[in-house]
């Protein structure tokens, strides 16, 4: 084995020692005091020459959470909410004023009986819908519409 290899696996050997050193340094971390990382690395260098770095470091402790740093930043929904009226509309206007109020929007049930599938929603129109504008229901009610492509006629 020549130097130049020696001095290659030496290098390897000492850069894998320094890192599960600093893993296994880091393994306690639960304690209320920060453990102190220390790592040394010592690279042997072609021309007989020898360097040596330390570094050392205190890792900071994360602060406990309490309960009282728990914050419900979800805006409270009403019980109740008034049903607005889409019918008229074309149905992805119906749906943003249903969702906007609270409602869950089921899907729609196509007019024509073709069981067809709306990809863009601004070209149907709503030909009615299964809550009662202007009832009052619970927020999270489901709504369903019937609807029919402008160009079905």
């Amino acid at each position: 084995m020549s130097t130049h290899s020696t001095t290659r696996s030496t290098v390897r050997f000492v850069a894998t020692a320094a890192a599960v050193l600093v893993v296994g340094a880091t393994a306690g971390c639960g304690t209320s005091t920060p453990p102190a990382v220390v790592v040394t690395q010592t690279v042997a260098v072609p021309a007989v020459q020898t360097v040596t770095e330390t570094v050392e470091a205190t890792a900071p402790a994360p602060a406990p959470e309490t309960a009282d740093a728990v914050v419900d930043s979800s805006p409270a929904v009403p019980s109740k909410v008034t049903v607005p009226d889409g019918v008229g509309m074309n149905y992805q206007d119906a749906q943003d004023a249903w969702r906007a109020v609270g409602l869950h929007v089921a899907p729609a049930n196509d007019a024509t009986g073709a069981n067809r599938i709306p990809v863009l929603d601004a070209n149907w129109v709503v030909l009615s819908q299964d809550l009662k504008p202007g009832s009052k229901v619970a927020a999270d009610s489901f709504i369903t519409a019937t609807i029919k492509k402008y160009t079905d006629g």
